[in-house]
């Protein structure tokens, strides 16, 4: 079968199942695989849509949007993707669109892991209204949350995440961690190790890499 059959025949699969998100990014998959990159963005724009937490989806809409020459794009999907697929815990998507940030001169936003997470859980109950005691405006969600009672770390870093991260996005990380740990095969006493571990909590946990920095200073 050559490439116009295969499109064809996605072509078909996808019309005959239009919220079929896994139809519609095997047609993008077959265009971008053909060079067609311009019709390949309609139809991962449309897989998204579907399906707002498909990280493969974006991977392959900002490469076909590179190939287009249109870097900006390619920069925002990235960083919507990086965001949806660290929120989802797909964590090889979410390696692959960092280091494709870095390959363009940018990295994740955080306001854009705030979006995401706010987009999967609905709106804001806490809208409008300050902590109260024991409480803390989560960093990581934008929202209320239980407030920690510790530092985890007994350092500049975990003073932060103290101050800026509920406990539920806290036990998330510790849930991440092992997946992130085991996933990507860190040795944590390995220096590249542990600073690819420690890179993952911070844009998980959206510190802010002045912190980092200022440690290493």
């Amino acid at each position: 079968m050559d490439q116009q059959e295969r499109i064809e025949q996605f072509r078909k699969m996808a019309k005959a199942n239009p919220d079929d998100d896994l139809a519609h990014y095997a047609l993008g998959q077959a265009l971008v695989d053909s060079e067609r990159h311009g019709e390949a963005v309609n139809v991962l724009r449309h897989v998204i849509k579907l399906n707002a937490s498909y990280s493969r989806a974006y991977v392959l809409l900002g490469l076909a949007q590179q190939a287009l020459g249109d870097d900006d794009a390619a920069i925002e999907t990235f960083q919507t993707g990086y965001a949806a697929a660290m929120n989802r815990g797909d964590l090889m998507p979410a390696t692959e669109m960092k280091q494709r940030l870095a390959d363009l001169g940018a990295a994740p936003d955080a306001d854009k892991m705030i979006e995401v997470m706010n987009a999967a859980a609905g709106d804001d109950p806490d809208a409008g209204r300050e902590p109260g005691e024991g409480e803390v405006r989560c960093a990581r969600t934008g929202r209320i949350g239980e407030a920690m009672t510790m530092n985890p770390f007994g350092d500049a870093v975990g003073g932060w995440i103290q101050g800026h991260i509920s406990k539920q996005s806290w036990d998330d990380w510790m849930e991440m961690s092992i997946k992130v740990i085991n996933e990507l095969r860190l040795d944590l006493g390995d220096p590249m190790g542990q600073k690819a571990y420690d890179d993952h909590m911070r844009d998980f946990l959206n510190i802010p890499a002045s912190l980092y920095a200022d440690a290493e200073g």
